[in-house]
């Protein structure tokens, strides 16, 4: 009995002490991983030429170096798609998206939802337009039938996603009731394109559009709005889901201090600060894409 009972006893404390062991090699492991991390590389949608974009975050990204400790690769796609084709095959760590970007990722590329933009005077959502000249004569977007119409990307939520949901939502069949649809490739080039006259309208979200009236690229009174469209919520960051968590959580907590940190560096991305942001966030626009009849696959 007296040896069985020490037996027990002997195993037990073994047990304790191994438990105590693992537990500190699993935080020492999770620290050595952190430190083995030197470099991410951060994706952003163009949603203006790829100088211009890269310039909007420099300040932001300088932050980000500083408060992480690792080196942050900048890294814009041609197009919307490309982003999320960089995360899915593992060459983009963390990505800033549109919202419907970001659920083009989450299906495919398997994103989650990191923090999201806080806009300017707080505000939870952002507005897309659809603008021409001031001179066009188009007052409505029924005006603008047999005229040449500009989406921005199939990818963009504001430039092309929510604008064909206003569009069916109208009854409009943007391939019949308009003489020719383009894709710009960019909120700034649709803004130069109908100010050039080269299409009669355009959808566009209002931070390019405020953009440009504040670089002089268009005037006061030159261009107007014919329509708003419903809010959106707002662009976030997401991360691949197996990227590191210590990385993770480093990012979000960062980024949710710059609002205070660093607010210059968040002028030129039109944002207050970033808040938590959740897959749920962004249902309103899973249901879009839903009525649209979307493939996210594709």
């Amino acid at each position: 009995m007296k040896k069985t009972f020490l037996t027990i006893l002997i195993l037990a404390v073994l047990s304790l002490a191994l438990a105590g062991c693992s537990g500190q090699n699993e935080e020492v492991m999770d620290e050595q991983k952190q430190e083995e991390v030197q470099k991410i590389t951060l994706g952003i949608i163009p949603s203006e030429n790829a100088n211009e974009t890269l310039e909007q975050f420099k300040d932001l990204i300088a932050y980000l170096e500083n408060e992480m400790g690792v080196e942050i690769e900048p890294y814009v796609a041609s197009d919307y798609n490309g982003v999320v084709e960089a995360m899915r095959t593992k060459h983009v760590d963390i990505a800033f998206y549109g919202p419907f970007s970001y659920i083009m990722a989450a299906q495919r590329a398997d994103a989650e939802a990191l923090v999201k933009r806080i806009g300017e005077g707080n505000k939870s959502a952002y507005d897309s337009y659809f603008i021409t000249k001031a001179d066009s004569g188009i007052e409505s977007i029924e005006d603008a039938e047999g005229k040449v119409f500009a989406f921005t990307d199939p990818g963009s939520t504001s430039g092309g996603v929510i604008p064909s949901l206003t569009l069916k939502e109208k009854g409009i069949d943007p391939n019949t009731f308009f003489g020719n649809v383009i894709y710009s490739g960019g909120h700034d080039a649709s803004v130069l394109a109908v100010k050039n006259g080269s299409v009669d309208l355009v959808a566009v979200d209002e931070f390019s559009y405020a953009r440009a009236l504040e670089n002089n690229v268009i005037q006061e009174g030159e261009l107007r709005i014919v329509y708003q469209n419903e809010p959106i919520p707002q662009s976030l960051f997401a991360a691949r889901k197996d990227l590191d968590s210590n990385i993770k959580n480093s990012f979000a907590i960062a980024m949710m201090k710059a609002g205070k940190e660093v607010p210059d560096a968040l002028e030129p991305l039109k944002s207050n600060g970033y808040e938590l942001a959740s897959d749920e966030d962004y249902k309103i626009i899973y249901d879009a894409a839903e009525k649209l009849n979307l493939d996210l696959e594709k």
